[in-house]
């Protein structure tokens, strides 16, 4: 079902005059805001500069006066280009629509003070504006955050699209229209080009995205090969997203223009303003104040506009240049609400504007980042007719533009506040669901015993297509372990760039194509069709929850992100899930980031990833290692841990519990595990076994006094596997432990190496290889960096690292003689060193050993690859066991290489033995473990 919305204000229910007054105010409204940002009295030495967009502002001034005045509802959602931000802050602050997080009104003081505090760090809690759109402003309800230019463009789109699809599975969403403002020179960027024809296919006719053609760029005047494109920019643009299934509205010409195209000879003056005058050229005569010089070089230049120059005055032409279709409200309000009557095709309106309206710096080069002075500004306050001190004001309260605003802003708010009530009403009946059925099941419990040697990739498929069958399946056929996944199995959908079927999401994608049903399905009519491949003809149902992409990373991304975004806008907690190849997610970086900002909730599984699909080689091998705020990376060996942490994201997601990790990063590998591997492993640790105090060793490394471990039963395997659950999910487990057996000497011969993703396969055999030479090597698995080392064990200074891993910094200390005096005496002083091991960039775990302050060596991916097998290519980058057991070698012969100096009487005593200590000559860590070419030499 959906909440249908109310039609915006006739354009006759207000005059233009009231329209253009209440413009002007804005616009110094904003103008103000810079200006106050540029000149604070609180400015510190050394402060960078704050900038300022007041040309950018001007230029938007009327786009979002008509969309905030008269067209938009409270439901619509605005992506403003970055630069036009205190234009919409003003416009709100005089609807009155600066809200607190509860939707409370601000107070007038409170609106002063923000409108003070644009880029203003709130020291006390007090209001403040950021640089660009953003979630921390108070009017950021239905925004993007626009601190990326060619993005939220995009966003808008797919969020529509997200709107569309929980309208067609039957969820509670409102009538919604999605606007993008754009600049002429953002509409350069490549991941608006790549959306451009997607968001024609899918028939997106609720999006209008709006270009600012102001003809400039932050770097100056926008000159274009015009002779090349065939007329100017805006012809061009025209052309391509006509091209592109768009509709297109130009609105180039204001009303005292079309009022002058009436006159004797108004035709050749339109058709040298669009046809004949070059964009920079029209540029360079809005610089030009000497109308009567102007008339006779034009006259020169273009013999035919004589007759039209000799019938209008100076001032008429003067502003006749400038009048352009971009600052006429009504103009822009009608082309608009004709965008919205197009229903099958999205909509482009390139607004002509001047960059610099209503201001001295207006058209000039290099304004977009100018400042007003004083004096200017000071004229600008007295023309709005503001008395004393006061920079920020409303009309007065019986005029016009009070009574309008009030209206107009009443019914914005009763829009928002019923938003806001849709939310919450959705919230609570899918938690209330969520209770029906039963908690969230720890897993979906899928059987790898019968499997060949699977991999976490493979994995991935069978768990989203035991969930498309579960969601789709009749619940009176489903146990009641499944009946708990069906809601989930509902929300959940995939998308992927055109790569479903190579990172096994065929279940999930076959004859489940969501999308605008194009064509009929002629294969199966001609009785051709290849059923062992997935239907890919799209359809409209409910139980379709795939979408399909072209190869353009970029809009899968954007896509997954406005999908996981419904959560929180909507209480709609759809669950998007892409797949993409891991070393292509950096195409979608910005996209990424963007996601993670907005807190956007959804799984990204980068898979295959690393140099472990190695007969790819060097392009395929460079994995996406980062980290930033709102993520969690996962990167698992077993495919159990797959189960789990799939199962967890999915809880989390539904039930709200994901703050600080909204965005879920998971890297699978198609590289086979033998599973029994895990149990194996696990059996053999001292804690898992019936009888914890038994000291024990291994049957191949009999040690006299101390128990065979296969002697000694272990507990069952869900009892071990519950504690594993619960490690997994924490960042890492032990699957390698020697704590318990005899002989094991920290500070002598144990080493701690931590592995993640596929080298935990390489850490097992060097753990074998070290326990041969008497090292007792411990492989703790990694499975998420970001809560073993990253930013969130950061959060809780690294707490199940240092204190429940048990990963630490003692010493261990044994006396090694004297140094020459009777109250010193030297000790060994040795610590259990580190070594990591993964298929990525070193920067994901080499900080392991300075958190706990230890000795580490990082073994990691630190060049370009080559093809070749696995073990061929692991050994190129010295990740594999040979270079393992080396690593190991290298710090746990430098750990004993280090000395503590204790002295007994004063610390000048213990200086001098470290004088007399630093004589001494410490011998490389090779002497002590002899590299595998000098052993060969022996």
């Amino acid at each position: 079902m959906s909440t249908k919305t109310t039609t915006p204000p006739a354009l006759k229910d207000v005059s233009r005059e009231t329209l253009d007054s209440i413009a002007r105010r804005a616009h110094y409204l904003a103008t103000q805001m810079i200006f106050q940002a540029n000149n604070r009295d609180d400015k510190e030495k050394g402060d960078p500069k704050i900038g300022g967009h007041v040309a950018a502002c001007a230029s938007a001034l009327h786009i979002m006066g008509a969309l905030h005045l008269l067209v938009k509802s409270g439901f619509d959602h605005i992506a403003n280009k970055p630069h036009a931000s205190p234009v919409d802050h003003s416009y709100n602050y005089l609807l009155d629509l600066l809200l607190n997080p509860d939707l409370s009104k601000y107070s007038q003081a409170e609106k002063d003070t923000a409108m003070m505090g644009l880029r203003k760090y709130s020291k006390n809690g007090e209001p403040v504006f950021q640089s660009y759109h953003s979630a921390y402003d108070s009017d950021h309800h239905n925004f993007f955050p626009s601190g990326t230019v060619g993005i939220p463009p995009v966003k808008a789109g797919y969020l529509a699209l997200a709107y569309r699809f929980a309208r067609e599975h039957n969820y509670n969403v409102p009538e919604a229209h999605f606007w993008a403002l754009t600049g002429d020179s953002e509409f350069r960027e490549g991941s608006m080009y790549e959306a451009v024809p997607d968001f024609a296919d899918r028939e997106i006719g609720n999006l209008t995205w709006i270009v600012d053609y102001n003809r400039q760029s932050l770097d100056g005047h926008r000159i274009i090969n015009e002779q090349q494109m065939q007329g100017t920019d805006a012809d061009r643009i025209e052309r391509t997203m006509a091209a592109n299934g768009w509709e297109v509205i130009q609105v180039r010409h204001g009303s005292k223009r079309q009022a002058l195209f009436k006159k004797a000879g108004g035709d050749t003056f339109k058709n040298f303003l669009e046809k004949e005058l070059k964009d920079y050229e029209l540029q360079a005569l809005l610089l030009v104040q000497d109308m009567k010089a102007l008339k006779k070089g034009i006259a020169k230049e273009y013999p035919n506009m004589k007759k039209f120059l000799d019938n209008v005055s100076d001032q008429e032409l003067y502003e006749a240049f400038r009048d352009f279709g971009g600052h006429d409200m009504i103009l822009l309000a009608e082309a608009m609400l004709k965008s919205k009557q197009s229903t099958r095709k999205p909509t482009i309106i390139i607004a002509h504007t001047l960059k610099g309206w209503g201001l001295k710096m207006a058209a000039a080069p290099g304004n977009h980042s100018a400042l007003l002075s004083a004096e200017e500004m000071e004229e600008l306050r007295q023309k709005q007719g503001l008395k004393g001190e006061t920079l920020f004001a409303g009309f007065d309260a019986k005029s016009n533009e009070t009574q309008f605003l009030k209206t107009r802003g009443e019914k914005l708010y009763t829009d928002i506040k019923a938003q806001n009530d849709l939310k919450a009403k959705n919230e609570k009946l899918f938690l209330s669901e969520i209770e029906k059925m039963g908690s969230i099941p720890e897993k979906l419990d899928i059987n790898t015993k019968m499997a060949s040697y699977p991999h976490t990739q493979w994995m991935l498929g069978q768990l989203t297509a035991k969930l498309t069958r579960i969601a789709n399946a009749d619940s009176s056929k489903l146990n009641d372990t499944e009946k708990r996944w069906k809601l989930p199995g509902e929300l959940f959908m995939t998308m992927a760039p055109d790569v479903g079927t190579s990172t096994n999401l065929n279940p999930a994608m076959d004859g489940k194509i969501f999308g605008a049903p194009v064509v009929q399905d002629v294969e199966t009519e001609l009785g051709v069709k290849d059923t062992k491949l997935p239907d890919l003809i799209p359809g409209e149902e409910v139980s379709d929850r795939f979408l399909r992409f072209e190869i353009a990373e970029g809009n899968v991304m954007s896509c997954v992100g406005a999908f996981g975004k419904m959560r929180d806008i909507l209480g709609v907690p759809i669950m998007p899930l892409m797949t993409v190849y891991d070393f292509f997610i950096k195409r979608a970086l910005d996209q990424y980031f963007y996601n993670l900002y907005w807190k956007s909730s959804f799984i990204c599984v980068g898979t295959p990833s690393g140099v472990t699909l190695s007969p790819e080689g060097a392009q395929h091998g460079w994995k996406s290692d980062f980290q930033i705020p709102n993520q969690i990376t996962w990167e698992p060996y077993f495919c159990v841990e797959v189960d789990w942490i799939l199962s967890d994201t999915f809880k989390r997601h539904l039930l709200n519990d994901n703050t600080g990790r909204q965005g879920t990063l998971l890297r699978l590998v198609t590289r086979g595990v033998e599973q029994k591997d895990l149990m194996k492993f696990m059996t053999k640790q001292a804690r898992f076994k019936q009888d914890s105090s038994a000291r024990l060793h291994r049957a191949e490394f009999p040690i006299q006094g101390a128990v065979n471990e296969e002697e000694i039963a272990a507990l069952s395997e869900q009892e071990i596997l519950t504690v594993m659950r619960e490690e997994v999910l924490k960042g890492a487990y032990r699957l390698i432990d020697y704590r318990g057996y005899a002989g094991y000497e920290p500070g002598d011969n144990v080493v701690n190496i931590f592995a993640m993703g596929a080298m935990v396969g390489e850490a097992i055999k060097a753990s074998e290889n070290l326990l041969a030479r008497g090292i007792y090597a411990n492989v703790i698995a990694v499975t998420s960096p970001d809560l073993l080392c990253g930013i969130l064990a950061h959060e809780n200074d690294y707490h199940y690292l240092r204190n429940e891993l048990e990963i630490n910094s003692n010493l261990y200390l044994n006396k090694s003689g004297d140094v020459g005096s009777a109250d010193l005496i030297t000790v060994s002083g040795r610590r259990v060193p580190v070594v990591s091991v993964h298929d990525g960039e070193a920067g994901l775990l080499d900080n392991l050993g300075s958190i706990v302050g230890v000795r580490h060596e990082s073994c990691a991916v630190r060049k370009h690859s080559k093809c070749g097998r696995p073990s061929e290519i692991y050994h190129f980058h010295h990740i594999d066991e040979e270079a393992i057991v080396e690593a190991c070698g290298k710090v746990l012969s430098e750990s004993a290489l280090e000395k503590v100096i204790i002295s007994k009487n004063s610390s000048d005593e213990l200086t001098q033995a470290a004088d007399v200590q630093a004589q001494g000559t410490t011998p490389h860590w090779t002497e002590l473990w002899p590299t595998k070419n000098q052993t060969h030499k022996h």
